[in-house]
C-alpha cells in the first residue's frame, strides 16, 4: 500500500471521528440547555411558593396578635372582681346586666360576622355555641 492512501484512509478515519464527536457533543448540548430550561422553571415555581408562603406566614401572624388581643381582653374580664355574696342584686339589675351582656355579646358576634368570619370562627373565638351565634346572625338579618 502506498502512503497517501494509508494517509488519506487516516484522515477519512478522523474526519468520521470527528463528526461522531461533533454529534455527541451537541446532542448533550441540546440536553443540557433543556435540563437548563427545565430548572429555571423549576426555580421560578420554588419562588412562587416561597412567597406563597411568606404570605400565609403574615397571616397567621396577624391572626396570632388578634387572637392575643382576645386573649388579653379575656383575661382582664375574667380577673375582674366577682360580686360578693352580700352584694346581692335586686331583680332589676339583674335584667339590665343581663341586657348589657346580651348586647354586648350580639354586638360582637355581628361584628365578628361583618369582618366574613364563619359562624365557626365567631364561635371558636367568642367561646359560644355554633346554633346560638346562628340565631344572633339570623334574628340580626330578620331585624335589618
Amino acid at each position: 500500500m502506498n502512503l497517501e492512501l494509508i494517509m488519506s484512509s487516516i484522515a477519512v478515519l478522523l474526519g468520521v471521528l470527528a463528526a461522531v464527536y461533533a454529534r455527541t457533543a451537541f446532542k448533550k448540548s441540546r440536553d443540557y440547555c433543556g435540563l437548563l430550561e427545565f430548572l429555571a422553571q423549576r426555580i421560578e415555581d420554588l419562588e412562587q411558593t416561597v412567597t406563597a408562603v411568606k404570605d400565609l406566614n403574615e397571616t397567621g401572624a396577624q391572626r396570632i396578635s388578634e387572637q392575643a388581643r382576645r386573649v388579653a381582653w379575656l383575661e382582664t374580664r375574667v380577673r375582674q372582681p366577682k360580686l360578693i355574696e352580700e352584694d346581692v342584686l335586686n331583680d332589676a339589675q339583674i335584667e339590665i346586666s343581663t341586657k348589657s351582656i346580651i348586647t354586648e355579646r350580639r354586638h360582637r358576634v355581628l361584628t365578628l360576622a361583618a369582618r366574613g368570619q364563619s359562624v365557626e370562627e365567631i364561635a371558636e373565638t367568642l367561646g359560644m355555641m355554633h346554633g346560638e351565634i346562628q340565631l344572633i346572625i339570623n334574628l340580626s338579618r330578620i331585624t335589618a
